[in-house]
């Protein structure tokens, strides 16, 4: 099987590394306007290096690495080969674009599965949100699981729910980046050595959220457990609550959905 990437930037680069992980036996072609980072790549995961035009005329499955506003460029630039071709299998992950617009572009035979990947999936603990399209094939989404199997959290969503997932985890690492930055200025402000205070903000982050994975109990009941009465946690959620901090992380997310849904118009 040949997978093909067109598009190596950082999600590109990154989805690219877990497919070669993938354990199923597969080829990976790889291209990118800057040759260098395809070269770069190479040297330093594997791969080979190709070309769109043998990509789209070879692979099986085709990850678009390409931001939303070049779509109809690139795709209407290889329609006679895309013509000629049985049904391949396209992955977007444009943000706003949706499979409608995606297969307007494309001769009807040809499925898209359209995806929202994080950042995170670089360390392989991203959350990838994914919807196919209607003439997809029963076993798509098996095969879809198999190579980004390496990537993190894999969850398949109506595509009316993408760019809502895309405010949430999408956008959310920056977010968290923010809040854990935060953690660590404030314990440097208390005394705290700035790395070590780095290090436990972004482990205390990391060993939260493990904690309402696994205990699978609701994080309000979670942040209870931690609230004893009149203690120094409590403290501090009441100074959270009084500025507005769950009103303020809800309104991110929800501008990052509108504008989500902007650019894809």
């Amino acid at each position: 099987m040949k997978i093909g990437f067109i598009g190596l930037g950082n999600m590109g680069a990154s989805l690219a590394k877990a497919v070669l992980q993938a354990k199923i036996n597969h080829h990976i072609l790889l291209t990118n306007r800057s040759q260098a980072k395809v070269d770069a790549f190479i040297a330093n995961y594997g791969g080979l290096a190709s070309s769109n035009d043998e990509i789209f005329a070879e692979a099986d499955v085709v990850f678009l690495g390409v931001k939303p506003a070049q779509f109809s460029e690139l795709l209407s630039q290889y329609q006679s080969i895309l013509e000629k071709r049985d049904s391949l299998l396209l992955i977007s992950m444009a943000a706003g674009l949706p499979i409608e617009k995606l297969a307007s572009l494309l001769p009807s035979q040809h499925r898209i599965i359209r995806i929202m990947p994080n950042t995170p999936v670089s360390i392989g603990q991203g959350v990838i949100s994914y919807a196919l399209s209607a003439n997809c094939h029963p076993e798509d989404s098996e095969l879809f699981c198999q190579l980004l199997a390496n990537a993190g959290q894999l969850v398949e969503i109506s595509e009316g729910l993408i760019d809502a997932a895309t405010g949430l985890a999408g956008c959310g690492p920056a977010f968290v980046y923010l809040f854990i930055e935060a953690l660590a200025d404030a314990g440097v402000q208390t005394g705290l050595p700035r790395e070590t205070a780095l290090k436990m903000a972004a482990q205390t982050v990391v060993g939260a959220g493990q904690m309402v994975l696994e205990s699978q109990q609701h994080p309000g009941v979670l942040k209870d457990q931690v609230c004893s009465p009149g203690g120094s946690t409590i403290a501090g959620v009441a100074s959270l609550e009084e500025h507005a901090f769950r009103g303020t992380v809800m309104d991110a997310v929800n501008q990052a959905y509108k504008k989500t849904q902007e650019l894809g118009k």
